[in-house]
C-alpha cells in the first residue's frame, strides 16, 4: 500500500531562536515530529548556526542576519520565492511583522493548495493604533501595513488570550479560530528552595520591558539584607538607545543587592526559577509572557507592574497585579517577608499552570494544521 501524502508545513518567523514565540514554535515542532506525518521547514532571517535542526530543515531568508533597515517587508521577494519552491500545505506564522503580510499574500494567491495560520504573539499585534517597535518611521509603517493585510487575508487566526480575541473582533471584525494559551512541558515538583530569598526578573534589556523599574525596586528594598535581586536577559543593543542602556548598566552596577547574569539558555532560566521565590515583570505590555508559566510551574508567584493577561493574576490568585511602582515594592516586600502567603500563592500557581498551560494545548494547533474542525471547542 502507498503511504499517505505528508503535509508540508512552513514555519515563518524572523528568528529561529531567542524569545518566547520561538520557544512556543520549538515545542510545537517537537510534538509534530513525533507524529511522523509532516515535512517541516523553518523559514527565518536570523538563524542560529550553532543549533542544528533535527527532523526538519531551516531555510535562511535574506543575505544576512542583520535586522533590515526598512523592516522585514524588504524580504518579500526571497520569502515569497522560498514558499513557491516548497509549496506548503500550511504556513504557520508567528511574530507580527512584514513576514505576516508576505505569507498571507502567498497563501491568498494559492488558496486552493495552501492555508495560513497566524498566531498572535503580542496584544499590540491586534491594536491598530500601536506601532511596530523601531526608530525608523518607514519601517514602522511598512511593517504595520503588512500585519494588517495579513489579518484581513490569512485563513486562520489564533490568539493567546481571550483579551486578544476581543481586540481582534473589535478592531478588525474577525473572530479568532481558537484561543490557545501558551504551553510548556510540566517540570517535576521542585525541591525545597535554598536559604535566603531570590527575586527574579527575566527579559531582554529593552526599553518597553522597563528593566530600570526592577533596578529601582531593588534599591527601594535594600533594607532587606536576606533578599537578593537577580536579572537575566540579553544586554541592550544599540538602536539609538545607547544613553539609556549606558545609564541602565551603571545603575545595575551601583546596586549592591542586585546581580545581572546576562543572557541564559532556556534550561538555565528554568533552573534559576526553580531556586527563586518571587518573579517580577515590569513590561509596559505583552501577549502572554512565557516566564509567567515557567515561574508558576516552579512554585514562584508573579508580581507584575502592568501585564495581567485575562486578569489571571487576580482571578486565579497566582500572583499580584501592582499597577504602580510603589505598589510593586509593597507587594514584593509582602511576599518575601510572609512565607505562608508566598507558599499559598505558589501552590495555586503551579496547579493553575499545569491545568491551563501544559503541552496538551498543542493538540488544538495540530487540529488546525490538519484542517480539522474546531467547532464546539
Amino acid at each position: 500500500m502507498s503511504q499517505p501524502a505528508r503535509t508540508v508545513v512552513c514555519f515563518v518567523n524572523p528568528f529561529q531562536h531567542g524569545g518566547g514565540a520561538e520557544y512556543q514554535i520549538d515545542c510545537l515542532i517537537r510534538e509534530m515530529l513525533a507524529l511522523q506525518r509532516y515535512d517541516i521547514y523553518y523559514l527565518a532571517r536570523h538563524v542560529h548556526e550553532a543549533v542544528a535542526p533535527v527532523g526538519f530543515k531551516v531555510i535562511r531568508i535574506g543575505r544576512s542576519g542583520n535586522v533590515p533597515r526598512f523592516g522585514y517587508m524588504t524580504d518579500a521577494v526571497p520569502l515569497y520565492r522560498a514558499l513557491g519552491r516548497l509549496q506548503p500545505t500550511v504556513i504557520y506564522q508567528r511574530v507580527a511583522c512584514g513576514y505576516t503580510g508576505i505569507s498571507a499574500a502567498y497563501a491568498h494567491r494559492h488558496s486552493q493548495t495552501t492555508r495560513m495560520i497566524w498566531h498572535v504573539a503580542h496584544d499590540t499585534d491586534v491594536m491598530p493604533g500601536s506601532e511596530i517597535y523601531g526608530r525608523n518611521p518607514v519601517r514602522r509603517a511598512l511593517e504595520k501595513c503588512s500585519v494588517e493585510y495579513g489579518i484581513r487575508h490569512t485563513r486562520h487566526i489564533v490568539t493567546q488570550t481571550r483579551h486578544q480575541a476581543d481586540l481582534l473582533l473589535q478592531n478588525y471584525g474577525r473572530r479568532a479560530d481558537a484561543v490557545v494559551p501558551n504551553f510548556h512541558p510540566t517540570p517535576p515538583e521542585p525541591s525545597n528552595k535554598p536559604a535566603g530569598i531570590t527575586v527574579m526578573w527575566i527579559a531582554n534589556l529593552k526599553r518597553w520591558k522597563q528593566p530600570e523599574v526592577f533596578v529601582r525596586l531593588a534599591q527601594r528594598l535594600r533594607d532587606l539584607p536576606q533578599v537578593r535581586f537577580v536579572m537575566v536577559g540579553a544586554p541592550a543593543s544599540g538602536g539609538g538607545d545607547e544613553a539609556w542602556s549606558d545609564e541602565l548598566e551603571r545603575s545595575m552596577r551601583d546596586t549592591p543587592n542586585l546581580t545581572y547574569l546576562g543572557q541564559r539558555t532556556q534550561d538555565e532560566v528554568n533552573d534559576l526559577l526553580s531556586q527563586a521565590h518571587v518573579f517580577v515583570n515590569t513590561s509596559q505590555q505583552e501577549g502572554f509572557p512565557n516566564t509567567f508559566i515557567q515561574a508558576w510551574m516552579r512554585r514562584v508567584p508573579v508580581v507584575s507592574l502592568t501585564v495581567n493577561p485575562d486578569q489571571v493574576l487576580d482571578g486565579e490568585r497566582t500572583g499580584i497585579h501592582a499597577g504602580t511602582e510603589e505598589t510593586l515594592a509593597t507587594a514584593v516586600r509582602l511576599l518575601v517577608t510572609d512565607e505562608a502567603r508566598r507558599e499559598s500563592i505558589a501552590g495555586r500557581a503551579r496547579d493553575y499552570a499545569i491545568a491551563q498551560h501544559s503541552t496538551a494545548n498543542i493538540a488544538t494547533l495540530i487540529d488546525l494544521i490538519d484542517g480539522r474542525s474546531l467547532a464546539g471547542r
